[in-house]
């Protein structure tokens, strides 16, 4: 069977979409493109924003026009199938408690007995998807309702896949989730976050590990000991959503401006050249040009290296839906590109920093030619351990290097956005 898998949204609907493409190519399935025709087109939906809503329905709309088979799954999927259907009663509506399951069990696989693992060909860096779903109830935030309570992942079973990725030759793997904050406060016994990635670096070897995001308050001591040991990324992705305290507890944080400052500065100060990510919101109901300007002045003031900007998106069954005092598209766009500005000069520095360093990094793509399974490299590309991409050189001609190594590059540059180096033999 030709099919397609189609992915919108977070790394934990990429990950879902591994682990199903990696079951059909198991059993003999062929992937391809939407544009060649496939038998059967699984679009993984997302439904956090409304251009998430409209580019789901588009990809939707494609795929029928293609002729396929359309498996519709996700979380615009998951809220809309009234809506969906309306496009053609021929679309299957997969939920998302079952989406794994369901491709197991409808006939497209052989052999029953595969366990849904990550598909091994196409990424450099592996993704597993620890936990699932979210208890909080952010006012802006359509989310739990399609993906219900928090739900873990066997710390047994997580370890197992770990091992099963390094067999494969993966030095990277991305735990991922909705809310991984959450993992474990659902088994018996109770476990954390910080106690998995400790038994993941104790029961494993050489592999890396890196964490999706994580809310301030979930970012615990142990978490930071862990990343001064080595193989956690220093990379860390803590979501601010706002700089103004009001603002905050509307949203339903339940942190303040200060709780975030405090966590910044210690990971800041604890481990050296670490990657700092934040998201945050611009235009939610009743942000005013003060409260604006107090975001701005917080976020610049704050040793943080890249902002995931995204305005306020209206999501219907939410409180903030209904609020007063919604903000205008164009104030919204206004807002959104200062802080983009902002966060294109803080990247930038923090680059300009990495000149003279040697980093560790994943190769993404070798460029050379194939021999006995491996490349002859003089060039290739690769993802830093503090999340920087970086094009890197042979020296003196090539080296053998396969996609996934773990190699070692001396920053000698920055040019278009990331950085420039050489492999160090």
């Amino acid at each position: 069977m030709r099919f397609c898998i189609l992915t919108l949204g977070c790394k934990a609907n990429q990950a879902e979409s591994s682990c199903i493409e990696g079951c059909f190519i198991s059993n003999s399935h062929i992937p391809v493109t939407l544009n060649d025709l496939p038998d059967v087109c699984i679009i993984n939906t997302c439904s956090v924003t409304a251009k998430s809503d409209y580019q789901s329905r588009q990809l939707i709309r494609r795929a029928i026009r293609a002729g396929s088979k359309v498996f519709a799954t996700g979380c615009y999927a998951e809220l809309n199938r009234d809506e969906i259907r309306s496009i053609s009663e021929d679309i299957a509506v997969v939920s998302n408690k079952d989406k794994l399951l369901h491709f197991l069990n409808t006939g497209f696989l052989a052999n029953k007995a595969v366990a849904p693992t990550p598909d091994k060909r196409g990424r450099s860096r592996a993704l597993l998807k620890i936990q699932d779903g979210c208890n909080s109830r952010c006012s802006y935030c359509i989310i739990p309702r399609s993906r219900g309570r928090s739900t873990s992942i066997e710390v047994a079973d997580i370890i197992e896949e770990v091992r099963g990725l390094v067999w494969s030759g993966y030095n990277e793997v991305v735990l991922t989730g909705i809310h991984i904050g959450y993992y474990g406060l659902d088994l018996v016994p109770q476990t954390t976050l910080s106690d998995l990635v400790e038994s993941i670096l104790n029961n494993t070897t050489d592999i890396r590990v890196r964490l999706t995001s994580i809310e301030v308050n979930e970012f615990t001591g142990k978490l930071l000991s862990l990343l001064r040991e080595g193989r956690l990324c220093r990379h860390v992705h803590i979501p601010l959503q706002s700089g103004d305290d009001p603002i905050l507890r509307d949203m339903n944080r339940r942190y303040s401006t200060a709780d975030f400052r405090r966590l910044i500065m210690d990971i800041h100060g604890d481990i050296d050249n670490v990657a700092i990510g934040t998201d945050v919101i611009v235009g939610y109901p009743g942000e005013d040009d003060e409260s604006f300007d107090r975001t701005y002045d917080f976020l610049a003031g704050l040793p943080l290296t890249y902002l995931h900007v995204f305005p306020f998106s209206r999501r219907r069954g939410t409180r903030a839906f209904d609020l007063p005092a919604q903000v205008s598209e164009e104030t919204k766009k206004r807002r959104a590109s200062l802080l983009r500005q902002l966060s294109d000069r803080k990247k930038a520095a923090f680059m300009a920093n990495q000149v003279g360093r040697v980093l560790p990094a994943i190769v993404e793509k070798s460029d050379g030619s194939l021999y006995s399974g491996l490349l002859l490299t003089a060039a290739g590309h690769a993802t830093t351990d503090n999340y920087l991409k970086v094009g890197f050189e042979v020296n003196g001609g090539s080296v053998m290097v396969q996609e996934r190594s773990l190699v070692s590059i001396d920053i000698t540059g920055v040019k278009d956005g990331s950085l420039r180096g050489r492999l160090v033999p």
